[in-house]
Parts: structure tokens; C-alpha cells; sequence
């Protein structure tokens, strides 16, 4: 792990010899790949079944996009819905939710920057995290780079986060090793970057103006577990490889072979073989045998019974509900309180991301105001989610007019359910129209009139 930045500087070999790090980069690699369906690049059995191709020819790669399809899953339950963000302003930036929670899913963790042009996702694979040597649940300092080409030569910008500034620092790269630092007024690029003599820029914002949003934190681990671990990839190769395989088995028997008479063959003197076109009449002999063709007998349930069972486990991992897959297990239209039940593992897995957000997003909208002006209190800011699934309104009507019959219901909890946001003009100005009614269809209170004793009125 990096403890400090001495790992930039003039002569220092780049990458940085960090074995924490290199691992990290390397499985982030791996996960970039996984998640864009590259895997014949990284599941070697799988490529050298690929690479071994038979007299039919090159044999045909099946990608299973399942670590793909779950991530996406998981972010469209968190944030298929919009979010409900209360502020106290309202000229708030759009927020990367959709890029850093994919990120978060992927890789273990996403990062937002909070900049004066917006709050941009930045690519974990051009990060690395700097941790107290004490504490590696402490970080210190975040380090973004990116390369760039000038003129066929190699340079690396450094863009370094700490605590209430940042430090802009160009080094051009040469046979693996850094080579400067060089004047950032040299590239027309970062002219404009307003620092001192030594690239730092104040921000005026005593705090990182990075968010870090960490997925599965442990405690030996600083940057989050991706979702898709060891035992999920090994199973998706499996996986992949059986379809293959059995794909290939169904396309060489898609067309059976006949069986015919010696009498009904040619002779093909170019490779001395006894051979038969097919289509041609078959013309038998007495004795020969008669003409059929040689089906295939074997049997597919049973390896499409392992394919079941595969899949089953991969979904169960992924924490993947079967009823978000089209066509799976599809039946009739269930109810929204039905359906959330066999959501509960994925819903469970989305809580998490959702409990993860609810803690960055206004923490980055805080940075954000504080660098803008005015500075929000980060208790002022809330974010509200939902869960992502359609409301079911006959099951949400007959809800609310049992609640309203039994008098169990208030006028404001009615509208929410309704869909009508609390606060929002339109959730007001229907519970004014509501009140209004209520009044008109209230019993009148019967007048009563007390007389003094004695009088004849």
C-alpha cells in the first residue's frame, strides 16, 4: 500500500512498485472486462477450448453477460426512480449516480470529484489511494492520473487531492521512469489553472473535494469488494463452456449423416476415396443393405438439468431475483406487495448501495456548495430513494379505502401514497382541495339556543 507521495518524483519508476496496488489495478482489469463481456480474454480454459477448432472450423464464443445484467439491475432499482434530494437550494449540479454506483458495483468503489465545471465520476483504474501508515482506513491523499501524448512523447498529469488543496504536477514519462516535473504553462491544456509557482490550488473547502463510495468494506481492504468475486467468475466460465459445448454438440448433428450401400458410392481418384454426393439416387443392389440415416440418440436433459442448477447458484450469488429476467419463471401479473417479497434479495443488495449513497450524495452537495457558495449544513440535505418497483394502484387503492373506512388514515399519508410528494406544490394544493371537501361533506353542527328563565320568548 502507498503511505505517502514519494512515489512521485523525478527518476521514479512508473508504475510504483506497490504490491497492494498492482494487485488492485490487476483485478480492476479483470472487472472492467468482465463487465463489458470481454471474457474469452481472461478465462483461459474457456479460450483454449475456443483456440481448439476442428475440421468444422473456429468454434463459436458464448458470452454470458450475467455480471453485467446484475449491476445493472442494481442501479436501476436504486435510482430507476428518481431520487427525492431535499435542500436548501435548488441550483444543485447533476449528479454521475448511474457511472459511480457501476463503478462501486464493479470495481468495489467509485469516486466522485467535485470541481467547479461539476461533479464528474472519476475512473477508479486512474486512482490510487494514499492510506495513514497507521490506519489504512485513513486516507490521506487521493492521486488521479491520466497519460497523454505531445509530439510522440509520453507525459503523465498528476492531479492530487488532500485536505484543502490540490496539486497539479505534469512529468513526462520516459523508459518507465519519470522525467521532471515539468511547467504546466508549457502545455495550453492546464494554462489556465489557477496555482502558484508549484502547481497547488487552494479550494477554500477545509476537505477533500473527493468522495470515495465503498462497496463490501473489511477491514483489511481500503477500497471495497467488487460484486463479482472469484466463485461468480469461475461459475460464469463454467457456464459459458457448457453452452458452448452444447451448442456445438446440437450443430453437428443438426444434420444426420446417411447411411448408404457401397453400390450407391464413387470412386474419387484425387483422394483415392469411395465417396457420395449428397442428393444424388441411391441405386441398391440384391444384398445391400437399406438406405437410412444415422440419428443421434443421446439424450439433453440431463446436461440441461446442470445448466439449470449452474444458473440457479450464479443468481442465487448475485443476489439476482429470477422475476427481473424476461421471460423467466413469467406468469401472471403479481401484486406490488408479491412482487417486493421475491425481490427481497435483491432489494436487500440495493439497500446497501442505497444506505452507501444516502451518506455520499449529500456529502457531495455539501463540497459542492461550499466551493460555490453558499455553503449548505450537511444536516440540511437529505436524499430519499425508491425502491425501484412500480406501485401497483388497484392494490394501493383498495389500501387506502379500507384504511379510509375504518377513519385509520390522514389526509397527507393518502397523497403519499398517491404518489404526491410532501412539500411539493402539487402534493399542497391537492390536500387544500381535500380539506376543502371534507368540510363540505361534515355534519353541521346543530345550533342551540339558550333562553333566561322567565321569558316569554
Amino acid at each position: 500500500m502507498l503511505t505517502d507521495l514519494a512515489f512521485i518524483g523525478d527518476g521514479k519508476i512508473w508504475p510504483p512498485k506497490d504490491d497492494d496496488e498492482a494487485a488492485r489495478l490487476a483485478e480492476h482489469a479483470v472487472m472492467r472486462q468482465i463487465y463489458n463481456g470481454l471474457h474469452d480474454r481472461i478465462f483461459p480454459k474457456y479460450a483454449a477450448y475456443l483456440a481448439d477448432s476442428n475440421k468444422d472450423g473456429k468454434k463459436q464464443a458464448i458470452i454470458l453477460d450475467w455480471p453485467e445484467m446484475a449491476t445493472s439491475s442494481y442501479i436501476n432499482l436504486l435510482i430507476g426512480e428518481e431520487p427525492e434530494i431535499r435542500a436548501p437550494r435548488e441550483d444543485l449540479p447533476e449528479r454521475p449516480d448511474e457511472e459511480v454506483f457501476i463503478d462501486a458495483s464493479r470495481y468495489g468503489h467509485g469516486l466522485y470529484e467535485v470541481s467547479e465545471d461539476g461533479i464528474p465520476a472519476i475512473n477508479p483504474e486512474n486512482v490510487y489511494l494514499v492510506v495513514h501508515p497507521g490506519n489504512i482506513r485513513i486516507i490521506t491523499a487521493y492521486v488521479i492520473f491520466n497519460k497523454f501524448k505531445e509530439q510522440d512523447r509520453e507525459y503523465i498529469k498528476f492531479t492530487i487531492h488532500t485536505r484543502g488543496q490540490i496539486q497539479h504536477q505534469i512529468y513526462e514519462l520516459y523508459n518507465g521512469k519519470l522525467k521532471g516535473p515539468i511547467e504546466l504553462s508549457r502545455f495550453w491544456t492546464f494554462a489556465g489553472l489557477k496555482v502558484d509557482e508549484i502547481g497547488i490550488q487552494k479550494t477554500g473547502v477545509d476537505d477533500f473535494l473527493i468522495v470515495h463510495v465503498q462497496n463490501k468494506l473489511s477491514s483489511e481492504r481500503y477500497y471495497g469488494r467488487s460484486d463479482y468475486k472469484p466463485s461468480i467468475i469461475s461459475l460464469v466460465e463454467s457456464l459459458e463452456r457448457s453452452f458452448a459445448q452444447r451448442d456445438e454438440v446440437l450443430a453437428k448433428f443438426t444434420s444426420p449423416t446417411p447411411v448408404i450401400p457401397e453400390s450407391a458410392t464413387i470412386f474419387n481418384h484425387a483422394t483415392s476415396e469411395w465417396v457420395y454426393t449428397p442428393g444424388q439416387p441411391i441405386f441398391t443392389q440384391p444384398g445391400d443393405s437399406t438406405p437410412s440415416l444415422m440419428v443421434w440418440q443421446a439424450e439433453l436433459g440431463s446436461v440441461e438439468r446442470a445448466i439449470d442448477q449452474k444458473m440457479d447458484q450464479l443468481l442465487q450469488m448475485l443476489q439476482l431475483s429470477k422475476v427481473l429476467l424476461a421471460g423467466k419463471d413469467a406468469g401472471t401479473a403479481e401484486s406490488g406487495t408479491a412482487l417486493r417479497i421475491r425481490l427481497i434479495p435483491t432489494l436487500a443488495k440495493v439497500g446497501r448501495f442505497a444506505r452507501a449513497a444516502e451518506k455520499a450524495i449529500p456529502k457531495v452537495l455539501q463540497l459542492w456548495s461550499q466551493l460555490h457558495g453558499p455553503a449548505m449544513d450537511l444536516k440540511d440535505i437529505q436524499i430519499i430513494f425508491q425502491d425501484g418497483i412500480p406501485e401497483d394502484q388497484l392494490e394501493m387503492a383498495r389500501t387506502v379505502q379500507l384504511w379510509d373506512s375504518m377513519k385509520a388514515i390522514s389526509l397527507e399519508r393518502k397523497l403519499e401514497l398517491q404518489g404526491l410528494k410532501e412539500g411539493s406544490d402539487a402534493f399542497e394544493k391537492e390536500l387544500e382541495r381535500l380539506r376543502g371537501a371534507q368540510k363540505m361533506i361534515e355534519p353541521a353542527q346543530p345550533i342551540i339556543s339558550l333562553q333566561p328563565q322567565g321569558s316569554n320568548g
